[in-house]
């Protein structure tokens, strides 16, 4: 049974006393952009996390614009070992096949013209899936959707804290795919984003 317009409107009337989302959910740095597309998935977050902040002890100053991101990773030949020597220089480990995947991930942008923040939000906004699909080797539909959703725009995802806050809302299992259109329908009505319906349900469950 899919839900009603009555429900949505009921469930939209709930989530107007959910308060404005806190959390910090954008990148605005587009070198960070660059190393979170091919670090942040299938990893942990911790690693992640140790993996940027060596890249803000060491490069910072150094390596801030696509430009001077070239001039490092070109220090270092395109092979198997100096990729590891080069994920380590700028990780702190020896991330050969990420270094690899970075390097080919510049080259589709450059050819792009997504050279910087601004052209990166403009591109997250008006691509598709199909403009990026075997264009990257070894990058697939959940590093796209990373580089989306970190820049704002990235798709809901029918993920538990919707589930629970949707079921216990209308007193009843909604079935996984009708989630997210729950979300967009009910954003519709408070003149929100579905992103931001996303966030406010995701503090309010996890807090």
């Amino acid at each position: 049974m899919g839900v009603s317009e009555e429900e949505i409107r009921d469930f939209a009337s709930l989530c107007r006393g959910l308060p404005p989302a806190r959390g910090v959910y954008v990148q605005t740095d587009y070198v960070t952009n660059l190393f979170l597309a091919v670090l942040d998935y299938k990893s942990k977050a911790e690693s992640v996390r140790a993996a940027l902040l060596c890249y803000r002890d060491r490069w910072w100053d150094e390596i801030r614009d696509l430009e001077s991101l070239k001039s490092f990773l070109a220090r270092y030949p395109d092979t198997q070992e100096g990729n590891l020597r080069a994920g380590s220089d700028l990780w702190g480990f020896r991330a050969g096949r990420r270094v690899g995947e970075l390097r080919n991930l510049i080259r589709y942008f450059e050819a792009r013209g997504v050279v910087n923040q601004e052209f990166l939000t403009h591109w997250a906004r008006s691509s598709a899936y199909r403009d990026f699909m075997g264009r990257v080797k070894g990058l697939s539909l959940q590093v796209y959707e990373g580089i989306l959703t970190r820049q704002g725009c990235g798709p809901v995802k029918p993920a538990p804290h919707l589930q629970s806050f949707i079921c216990d809302a209308m007193q009843r299992r909604v079935p996984d795919p009708e989630l997210v259109d729950v979300v967009e329908r009910a954003s519709h009505l408070l003149g929100i984003s579905p992103r931001e319906l996303d966030r406010r349900i995701y503090e309010y469950e996890t807090a």
